[in-house]
């Protein structure tokens, strides 16, 4: 007589507990919505702790759950919906959280200039009260000569993060300029020394980006003049406990090409430092090339005061491969680059849109490329090893006719192809797919574009107007249009067996998350269409 097969909660808890503590967020949450004993076997916060640690622990929520040593099944459920809220497009609410200017919005705070006033909301908190600072008050107290009666004063928001508000001020038509670092918190953490963290005119605005974190202050403009002729970034770093800069003079970033924030080239602080990316390998463009890196270097806050040689490691140029220009080429405007914080690593990753023709074929689509940096100390531990080995010959060019056509004054770069496993990057549709199920919208109706990374998820606000409107000329109508994917079972459905890994090292060894397979979840938009009229 053959035994009976078990269900999943009947297996000793010991077994339940270890199956359990390896899934992610999703898988969890799914097994508790399994039967009620698995509800109830879930309910533990010992079993989503270890989801927590494993995947979850640099959100907002896990930080919270371990600072606390509770609450991290609520935790897992809230991150749960919160990533499920961006793949469906169905928020849980959709309201004006009020009427400004100019906003920005980042770790969770929306800042935004209403009247002669800035405001800042804790919009993941779930905060009711906004903290309120009259932009007149502030400015007569800081900035010497200002009237506030002067109708010649523009003020951009250029950063927020960690309840410090960073602004640039333009008093007379730009002809003259500060930069304001402010604590808009409820409760400072200096009361004594007020709100002012930073202060300092400006010679120049080109460019002008700024980057901080509670301890340190970046801020730099793209105005140098290079040995080469071209315009660089002079960057400058200020240690916002005392408000005083670190660097005598601003540091040039040398044979640092790209200008465009955004699209050729982004600044982000981690772990105290600076990182500086860019997708352009030379100031001029060569008409026969065969690879394009990302070129990226990385400046800590005591390198500004001083030149040791972990600094001179940290801030050499080092470049990753990006991809082959026979890959097909790339519509530029549509190009997005940022640098992310992976929650499950907490590394710092570089998250770029290319919207390509593959293979110069004749249809183009979307594709978000992510690349993890190096932290500082693997730098300098890499930067160590350099030293000690010797410099490896540059690769020799493919034996093509188009090398035939090079002479000394072209500078081409090649490398090897890289292969790219699935995590690491997310093509909009799938190969193959439908092209009349597609919902494509022009630059022009596409307001806003991003990437959810932690949601594996394409966030748009696009302009679709009703196609039903008995109106001569349809009136504008702003939706949010997501595409999303999801992992799929790791068990392959023809051959019952785990998927193999299907890619290897140049040594032959398999690469690491090569046996993971993803699948489209679709398009979704929201507000949904109605019903149709007969």
């Amino acid at each position: 007589m053959t035994d009976k097969p078990r269900s999943l909660d009947s297996i000793p808890y010991d077994i339940f507990y270890q199956i359990a503590s390896r899934l992610d967020c999703y898988d969890f949450v799914n097994l508790s919505r399994v039967n009620r004993s698995t509800y109830s076997l879930t309910l533990t916060d010992s079993l989503a702790r270890k989801t927590i640690e494993n995947s979850l622990l640099h959100t907002k929520e896990g930080q919270t759950a371990h600072r606390n040593r509770s609450g991290y099944r609520r935790a897992v459920g809230r991150l749960f919906d919160i990533k499920e809220a961006f793949a469906t497009a169905q928020p849980f609410s959709a309201a004006v959280l009020g009427y400004g200017s100019a906003f920005i919005y980042n770790g969770g705070s929306l800042c935004y200039v209403h009247d002669d006033e800035i405001r800042v909301l804790d919009v993941h908190g779930a905060g009711q009260i906004e903290q309120v600072l009259n932009i007149c008050n502030i400015l007569s107290r800081v900035i010497p000569g200002y009237f506030p009666n002067d109708d010649n004063t523009q003020l951009s928001l250029m950063h927020y993060n960690q309840g410090i508000l960073a602004f640039l001020v333009e008093l007379t038509d730009g002809e003259e300029a500060w930069l304001l670092a402010m604590d808009v918190r409820r409760r400072p953490e200096n009361a004594r020394t007020g709100r002012l963290r930073f202060r300092t005119s400006l010679q120049s605005t080109r460019r002008l980006f700024v980057r901080h974190n509670k301890s340190y202050l970046y801020y730099g403009t793209h105005s140098s003049l290079g040995y080469h002729g071209y315009q660089q970034w002079a960057i400058n770093c200020v240690d916002l406990k005392t408000g005083r800069h670190l660097t005598r003079k601003p540091i040039e970033l040398e044979d640092f090409a790209g200008n465009e924030i955004g699209q050729t080239v982004c600044f982000g602080v981690h772990h105290d430092h600076l990182y500086a990316v860019s997708t352009q390998v030379n100031f001029e463009e060569e008409e026969v090339d065969w690879t394009s890196f990302y070129i990226w270097v990385c400046m800590s806050p005591t390198g500004c005061m001083k030149q040791t040689k972990r600094d001179r490691v940290l801030r050499r140029p080092n470049r990753i491969w990006r991809r082959q220009h026979r890959e097909g080429p790339i519509n530029d405007s549509w190009a997005d680059l940022s640098l992310r914080n992976d929650e499950e690593t907490e590394r710092l990753t570089i998250l770029e849109c290319r919207r390509e023709w593959q293979n110069g074929g004749s249809d183009n689509c979307r594709t978000y490329y992510m690349q993890a940096l190096p932290s500082p100390e693997e730098i300098e531990d890499k930067g160590r090893e350099h030293n000690s080995a010797p410099d490896s010959a540059p690769l020799p060019l493919p034996d093509e006719p188009l090398t035939k056509t090079l002479d000394s004054s072209n500078k081409p770069n090649y490398d090897r192809p890289r292969k790219r496993v699935c995590r690491h990057y997310h093509t909009e549709y799938e190969p193959g797919s439908d092209p009349s199920q597609r919902r494509d919208f022009i630059l022009a109706k596409t307001k806003y574009r991003s990437y959810n990374l932690s949601a594996s998820t394409y966030v748009d606000l696009v302009n679709d107007p009703c196609p039903n409107s008995a109106d001569l000329v349809p009136r504008d109508r702003l939706r949010l249009r997501t595409v999303s994917r999801k992992r799929k079972c790791p068990i392959d459905e023809e051959t019952g067996l785990l998927y193999p890994r299907s890619l290897k090292e140049d040594d032959g060894t398999p690469m690491e998350h090569s046996e993971e397979r993803f699948v489209s979840r679709g398009i979704h938009m929201w507000p949904p269409d109605g019903p149709q009229e007969n």
